[in-house]
């Protein structure tokens, strides 16, 4: 985990990784508590990665503040862009998580980040502990698996300039802090079709 580094809960406010669990399920404090003593915080610079292809994935993550991105290359070496991450989120390369194999995503900070990790032996503890973390963690799994689903589904059935109009209102703001080849990476388009949207939309 380049350019990451790690400490404990100590110092570090849990309101949003707490407010974000509960919006799956209801929680009790104790249960709360014990979840938080479990994080391991990482200040993620920009660059650097949280996961690289090939590794396996051992950890849930959630990020606090901060931005990254969830991309994986083919044999030419072009990069494909499964996901932005933005404040708030939970995310992991679940393939990898589930099944113990080596990653096919890598992840890295596209800004100074903020994040949380809970390791897979600590989850199964959580499952064991009490019935709250099992119905979260389903609820999670389910949550990932349709907006996968959805995107797939956007992938084949919508232009790219409908693509990029959905983009613009899941991430608001993201224009700005993204580069454009990655928005493109991220729509399956190449930069100059982007560029061509952008220029239609603005002359609208």
């Amino acid at each position: 985990m380049d350019g990451s580094e790690a400490e404990h809960m100590s110092g570090i406010p849990a309101s949003s990784i707490t407010q974000s669990i509960l919006r799956y399920t209801e929680v009790p404090q104790q249960e709360l508590q014990y979840f938080q003593e479990q994080l391991v915080w990482r200040h993620v610079a920009k660059g650097a990665f949280l996961l690289h292809s090939g590794d396996k994935c051992e950890h849930v993550y959630y990020c606090d503040e901060g931005l990254l991105r969830m991309f994986y290359e083919n044999e030419e070496g072009d990069e494909h862009i499964k996901n932005f991450v933005t404040d708030g989120r939970f995310f992991t390369d679940y393939r990898s998580f589930l099944t113990n194999e080596t990653a096919f995503v890598s992840i890295q900070a596209i800004e100074d980040s903020l994040c949380a990790s809970i390791s897979k032996a600590d989850i199964e503890r959580l499952y064991e502990r009490h019935a709250c973390w099992e119905r979260f963690g389903r609820k999670l799994a389910e949550t990932l698996f349709i907006a996968k689903s959805l995107k797939e589904r956007e992938m084949v059935e919508l232009s790219a300039e409908q693509r990029y109009h959905l983009f613009l209102e899941r991430f608001p703001g993201l224009e700005q802090r993204v580069p454009q080849y990655q928005i493109a990476a991220f729509l399956a388009i190449s930069p100059v079709s982007l560029s061509r949207i952008r220029n239609k939309r603005k002359a609208r």
